[in-house]
């Protein structure tokens, strides 16, 4: 999985802006200290996790998501297109849309309703396993972003209809209240922003149809060249992380997401020197190395949490593919 290099530059600035020392986050994210973040480079998603646990640790703050969300302004490529939409609501549907060039471990949609329309932002599942604290990280932030679009176009007279968060109840929430106007609901089954249909109408500030047309043309390009360049295997992996809660989808289910037979996904995958199988035991097990570093969860825990039947044929399995047992891997 990837992201594009200016969630990781915007996030160097901030910390930067708060007066933490980001030296020691270069090496710990493989970052060349003399970095240059071309808008086209991208990096490894896992680079991205180590610059946001950074953020966490440093700043030990864990509304952190929260303030950086509200300070960000419309800004990129995306940034002006949705500025340039006619109102909020076309500004939300534009901003979903184009928001996977930004990299492919979450996902934003707009779920259009007569009354009730919504944002829904949902990291790939993997992810918030592995590391939940830098996940509810993305999520405040995305969250806080969207809802300043919404204040920014309404001299701050708007504020969302209802707000859910999958992630568990903070151990102070009245930072939300007053980020969002509104106490949130936690625990809930997936993030959500809802809103009265008609506040979405508001038209946007700097709407522009010619900058609408200009820009819209060059994201759709991008995102057509994006597709076309990703290798099968990696939407077959992208798709394995996300779908994944418990136990994961069969070859016949991940062809059926994109759009093929089983058959010709193995083809596809035989071209590139890979197999469905050897994709699902990576993923199991790259998911399994990053749980075990959690110091909260147990190795019966995790075996549970991977599908395993009984704890004695993960450790078996997870032996054969590392070469050594999850407690000793666990134990370093």
């Amino acid at each position: 999985m990837f992201v594009h290099s200016s969630r990781i530059q915007k996030q160097f600035e901030y910390l930067e802006k708060l007066g933490v020392d980001i030296t020691p986050l270069y090496k710990q994210a493989g970052i060349p200290k003399d970095c240059k973040f071309e808008p086209e480079l991208t990096f490894d998603f896992e680079q991205y996790k180590t610059v946001l646990d950074f953020a966490l640790r440093q700043t030990n703050n864990p509304e952190y998501g929260l303030e950086f969300g509200n300070q960000s302004q419309l800004g990129g490529t995306i940034g002006m297109l949705s500025a340039s939409c006619a109102n909020l609501k076309e500004a939300f549907i534009q901003g979903a849309k184009f928001l996977k060039i930004q990299g492919d471990f979450a996902e934003l949609h707009f779920i259009d309703h007569v009354s009730f329309p919504k944002l829904a932002y949902t990291p790939v599942q993997s992810w918030v396993l592995e590391n939940p604290q830098t996940a509810k990280l993305e999520v405040d932030a995305m969250f806080s972003f969207l809802n300043n679009i919404l204040k920014i176009n309404s001299n701050d007279t708007l504020k969302p209809r209802k707000l859910n968060f999958a992630c568990k109840k903070p151990d102070k929430p009245e930072k939300y209240l007053e980020v969002f106007g509104i106490k949130p609901a936690f625990d809930a089954d997936y993030n959500e922003m809802i809103f009265d249909s008609a506040s979405l109408m508001i038209p946007m500030k700097a709407f522009n149809p010619e900058t609408f047309q200009l820009l819209n043309q060059y994201l759709e390009f991008r995102l057509s060249e994006l597709s076309s360049s990703e290798k099968i295997s990696d939407k077959v992996k992208k798709i394995l992380h996300s779908s994944f809660k418990y136990q994961f989808p069969d070859i016949e289910s991940v062809a059926e997401k994109l759009k093929l037979t089983s058959r010709t996904l193995q083809r596809k995958l035989s071209d590139e020197q890979t197999t469905f199988k050897d994709l699902l035991q990576e993923t199991r097990f790259g998911i399994a190395k990053q749980l075990l570093k959690q110091n909260h969860l147990t190795v019966s825990e995790i075996s549970y949490i991977l599908g395993y039947s009984d704890l004695a044929n993960f450790s078996r399995s997870f032996k054969k593919y590392i070469g050594e047992s999850p407690v000793e891997f666990k134990g370093k």
